[in-house]
């Protein structure tokens, strides 16, 4: 009801609540508790205005047709499946894993209750950011410990290509002006032995670019670190993760389920994308599947 409530105002805004009650099919009450809950989810996208409705800006909904046109146009042989809404991209991935091919894009206009690392909530704001999942089917020698530090560096590039300045924090957030822009969740089932894997991406579209654009333009960055860690190995990626990290050379702490376990500088990371921390007692290695990061003194 939400999607079809914001996509009838988009066309048709400013309206009377009677307005758009009438071209929904709904009561006013039913209508105006639609309103309350588009705006408890996003603050003020709904504007009443002397008992006229409008959006407080316009919405940029995907376009399937768009998009597949411009997949086509970068030889990317992806299937898209782009819904109004979802709880969770990655979730419905999850879920529905034996229905999809390798190379399969999932995204929505509005998702409701995304997720990152460590159960952490992940907000998007509707019809405007980018939240997306892309499904791969990898053979079992394929090195998934290492997709993290890949995708990093697909949206590190991305970002610059658009003459946007950021960096990677440990292992997989990208920061604009110390403020987090995008998040990485990757995970995996193994099926008649091999990974079937879901790399969820959520992009905050802060320069308003055009959404359908961005989002092929990220599963084209994705798809091109993939094909070059195929090609050349982790030693180059692995470089260009570490000249565009946010503290390298930096002093870290180490935290593990909300505690502070370990201090150190940040060194490098080794050939499977795990921290080297160098501390009094010596080099310590952390994984990026247990622990998360802080920068001291930032």
């Amino acid at each position: 009801m939400e999607i079809k409530l914001l996509r009838w105002l988009d066309k048709h805004q400013p309206a009377s609540i009677t307005n758009i009650a009438n071209e929904l099919k709904l009561t006013t009450l039913e209508t105006l508790k639609a309103i309350a809950k588009i705006n408890q989810i996003q603050a003020e996208l709904i504007i009443n205005s002397n008992a006229m409705y409008h959006l407080s800006h316009h919405l940029d909904w995907f376009n399937s047709a768009k998009i597949k046109e411009l997949l086509l146009n970068k030889n990317l042989d992806y299937t898209l499946h782009i819904q109004d809404k979802l709880e969770s991209s990655n979730a419905y991935a999850l879920k529905h894993i034996a229905q999809f091919e390798s190379k399969t894009i999932i995204s929505c206009d509005w998702q409701y209750s995304g997720r990152g690392r460590f159960g952490r909530q992940w907000l998007s704001k509707i019809a405007e950011d980018i939240t997306v999942s892309i499904i791969y089917v990898f053979p079992s020698d394929f090195n998934i410990a290492l997709l993290p530090i890949i995708c990093a560096v697909a949206i590190n590039r991305l970002l610059k290509n658009h003459s946007i300045q950021n960096c990677i924090k440990w292992p997989n957030d990208i920061y604009v002006n110390e403020t987090k822009v995008a998040g990485i969740l990757v995970e995996n089932l193994v099926r008649n032995q091999e990974y079937h894997t879901v790399i969820g991406i959520g992009l905050d579209n802060f320069a308003k670019w055009d959404r359908n654009k961005l989002l092929v333009e990220l599963v084209a960055s994705v798809d091109t670190l993939i094909s070059e860690f195929n090609l050349f190995g982790f030693a180059l990626l692995r470089r260009e993760w570490l000249d565009n990290c946010c503290h390298l050379g930096k002093q870290v702490t180490i935290v593990q389920n909300g505690v502070h376990i370990a201090e150190g500088k940040h060194i490098d990371i080794d050939e499977q994308g795990a921290l080297l921390i160098q501390n009094a007692s010596g080099l310590k290695t952390y994984s990026s599947s247990a622990i998360s990061l802080l920068v001291k003194n930032k």
